[in-house]
């Protein structure tokens, strides 16, 4: 295939029961300027062979395996293979409305310096349930349909503006700070978004045209709940210790809303020693009323 305005990267691995409806989710979009590359990575179930099916109805679509080494990986192999100059990653049993890709080209158009572009998203159950996710923007952005912010700013107030499934990055800033990690459980996607951040501002429509399936098979999040910081929290707590730019009081918050993240996850999951220890790390102080409210929990759970 020449080269195209999106690469749309999927990694796969044992989604057969959505991994069509995400594909066809792409192929239904407005702007019809795209590949699709699915990363098989070791997928034990038919997703594969789905992905085989589609692939004799559709020709934007290419197939690549490996063998099982993480969702990062996944993206990473896709992100070499990528011939779009902007590449985006939907993961393999989420889905876009049909205006993403559109939405997404009119904030390239309107915001060229940015080094990466997202849209709103929600949390979809199985009852179809949609759930708007809300960041924290200030006045002027949320009054704006587009908007150009820092993430930390906005990241470090509550929840993220941007997500693996709603993000869209240029081939040139992946090139100059690199892909995502591998071998870590969860948080690749933000060590990714802090990197550029350091450099770049984002950009962001409110438009919810994403959605992210609550009822999938294999959430990270869900089925590996650390009990300790993540690595990216830590080296973005490293990086702001010896840092003098103007933001770092910013980015200790967005690593004490990792903590007490993980505090909440904890606590829900009955794992209380280690609630405890997180609560601990003076940090979650920073961000006081969510800090009280899982002291509280934590004590009457």
């Amino acid at each position: 295939m020449n080269q195209c305005l999106f690469s749309v990267v999927i990694p796969l691995y044992n989604k057969a029961s959505h991994i069509a409806d995400t594909i066809q989710s792409v192929l239904a979009q407005d702007e019809q300027d795209f590949e699709i590359i699915v990363v098989d990575d070791g997928s034990k179930d038919n997703g594969p062979k789905v992905v085989e099916h589609l692939q004799q109805q559709a020709s934007q679509i290419r197939l690549v395996t490996q063998a099982n080494g993480g969702v990062s990986k996944a993206r990473n192999t896709g992100i070499r293979e990528a011939k779009g100059h902007y590449l985006c990653f939907l993961d393999g049993d989420d889905l876009w409305h049909p205006a993403f890709l559109s939405e997404i080209h009119q904030l390239i158009k309107r915001f060229p310096e940015a080094g990466a572009y997202s849209c709103g998203y929600a949390h979809q159950f199985a009852n179809g349930e949609k759930r708007p996710v809300k960041p924290r923007f200030n006045r002027k952005q949320r009054k704006e349909r587009h908007c150009l912010y820092d993430f930390f700013a906005v990241a470090s107030r509550g929840e993220l503006p941007i997500m693996p499934s709603s993000c869209c990055i240029p081939r040139k800033i992946l090139e100059q700070c690199g892909g995502f990690p591998e071998g870590e459980p969860i948080g690749e996607d933000q060590d990714l978004w802090i990197r550029i951040a350091y450099y770049h501002p984002m950009a962001y429509s409110h438009e919810m045209y994403c959605y992210y399936l609550q009822d999938a098979e294999n959430r990270a999040c869900v089925a590996n709940i650390p009990s300790v910081e993540c690595p990216f929290s830590q080296r973005l707590y490293q990086h702001s210790e010896r840092s003098d730019d103007p933001r770092r009081r910013d980015m200790l918050r967005l690593t004490a809303n990792h903590l007490l993240h993980l505090s909440q996850l904890n606590i829900l999951a009955g794992n209380r020693d280690a609630a405890r220890a997180l609560l601990a790390d003076t940090r979650c102080r920073l961000l006081p009323k969510r800090f009280i409210k899982w002291r509280l929990k934590l004590f009457i759970s």
